[in-house]
């Protein structure tokens, strides 16, 4: 049994993974952590989750519940994982990152940490999305520059993060289709008299609102024609069975800084 320890215990899907690993065959959580000063501290992991209480209380002591598993997986903000990074080396303990919104020093960091313990980063752990990655990149080399590309991204009232880490994941694919940087076609904002887009930039907007789960559109809009490729993500529980299969590979990984790509390929050969 894999033992995994929840950090962000207390989000969306900390809640819903206690439940998915509650009641799995093959994992058991082991703790959960959640941030200094969250009204959550103390409380039963059973209970947060709408189980039976199992006896384990939410902690904010990292290194406690690194202690206690095989894997930590990390559902919680940027700054909370940049937090986590040395105590997770420090005890030796692989992370699965599902955060999002990190800036350049906290990738580099990320990656930095792989040199000492696994680490496997995934912004999206929806099986629609990881579909949609494959279909995007395809879409983007076969209609090449003659279409603009536009990628919208809707999550719910409380996500601090836009563009969504997905949202941009979605365009990297988009940007390796084309053969070129990300960082060359980039658009964020606009207002006001912008002038003409720039062919082959990939642009952006996002909205925030309601108990919306996760939603991505990539517009490709040409000549007389539009192809929109579209993932709806409507329960939570919809990343959970990637999110424990990918807890399960990383916690059998030495170190390193992995890709779902990765593990994808490597479950795939097998």
């Amino acid at each position: 049994m894999t033992r995994i320890g929840l950090y962000g215990v207390a989000g969306h899907m900390g809640r819903t993974l206690i439940g998915e690993i509650n009641a799995s065959e093959s994992c058991t959580i082991s703790g959960g952590c959640d941030r200094p000063g969250s009204p959550d501290l103390g409380r039963d992991i059973g209970m947060l989750g709408g189980l039976p209480a199992l006896g384990i209380a939410v902690t904010d002591d990292a290194g406690a519940v690194c202690d206690v598993s095989d894997v930590i997986v990390d559902y919680s903000s940027a700054a909370a994982t940049m937090a986590l990074l040395p105590v997770a080396i420090a005890h030796r303990t692989p992370v699965l990152v599902c955060t999002t919104g990190f800036d350049a020093d906290q990738k580099a960091a990320l990656a930095d940490a792989g040199r000492s313990i696994p680490i496997l980063v995934g912004a999206n752990m929806s099986a629609s999305v990881i579909a949609m990655y494959e279909l995007v990149k395809t879409a983007a080399r076969l209609l090449g520059d003659d279409f603009d590309i536009e990628i919208f991204d809707f999550h719910p009232w409380d996500k601090i993060d836009a563009p969504s880490g997905t949202a941009l994941e979605l365009a990297e694919y988009a940007a390796e289709g084309r053969g070129a940087e990300l960082s060359d076609l980039t658009v964020f904002a606009r207002h006001g008299e912008t002038g003409r887009r720039k062919r082959g930039s990939i642009g952006f907007s996002s909205a925030r609102g309601g108990e919306v789960v996760c939603e991505n559109t990539v517009f490709f809009a040409g000549a007389g024609q539009r192809l929109e490729i579209i993932s709806r993500v409507t329960d939570y529980r919809a990343f959970a069975a990637t999110t424990l299969r990918a807890a399960e590979w990383i916690a059998q990984q030495g170190p390193g800084y992995y890709s779902m790509d990765q593990m994808l390929r490597d479950q795939a050969a097998r």
